[in-house]
């Protein structure tokens, strides 16, 4: 199976007609609408018969009555990668988070590391990034941290596999 992102957790239920509080995990809150299919970890398909965006209420196909739905209490829905490929239309210069975590950073082409995670802080977000073992061993910080604005990133080329850099380099240095 293709490898699953957690999307959602489900709240306490809401109401007699089997609706839950939906606690978003994802930045993807449209794809939440009639029809569409979840997975629990379980494996088990979810399909939502309605959802209200105003409270974050959720009712499920097959669980749209109280002592139905109380056993989805704290659980967390999925999607799977495709999935969510094939559902969410990105505008150009957007990735999925998945796309970006494991790309080399490279700059005049040296390899500095891989990006490792991603922090949202209020201005954006920045890489974090794993330094290449060659670098850490030339007494370079084992992380840093590239802001994802222009004057750093370049150009993301997911097909490569690669983050152009300029300047990450002096970032790592100072790291």
């Amino acid at each position: 199976m293709n490898e699953l992102l957690q999307v959602a957790r489900l709240g306490k239920t809401v109401g007699l007609k089997g609706g839950l509080r939906l606690y978003n995990l994802s930045d993807f809150p449209t794809q939440f609408k009639k029809g569409a299919k979840f997975l629990l970890e379980n494996g088990e398909i979810l399909e939502i018969c309605s959802f209200n965006r105003e409270n974050s209420v959720v009712v499920f196909k097959n669980y749209t009555d109280l002592d139905l739905a109380k056993v989805l209490i704290n659980r967390t829905i999925f999607q799977t990668k495709e999935a969510t490929k094939s559902g969410i239309k990105l505008k150009k210069g957007e990735f999925f988070y998945f796309d970006v975590l494991g790309l080399e950073i490279c700059e005049n082409g040296e390899v500095l590391g891989v990006v490792d995670d991603i922090l949202e802080i209020s201005s954006g977000y920045l890489f974090q990034v794993q330094t290449s073992e060659s670098l850490v061993e030339s007494g370079f910080a084992k992380i840093f941290f590239i802001p994802y604005i222009d004057k750093y990133v370049v150009k993301i080329s997911i097909l490569d596999r690669k983050i152009f850099t300029n300047y990450a380099k002096l970032i790592l240095q100072e790291s």
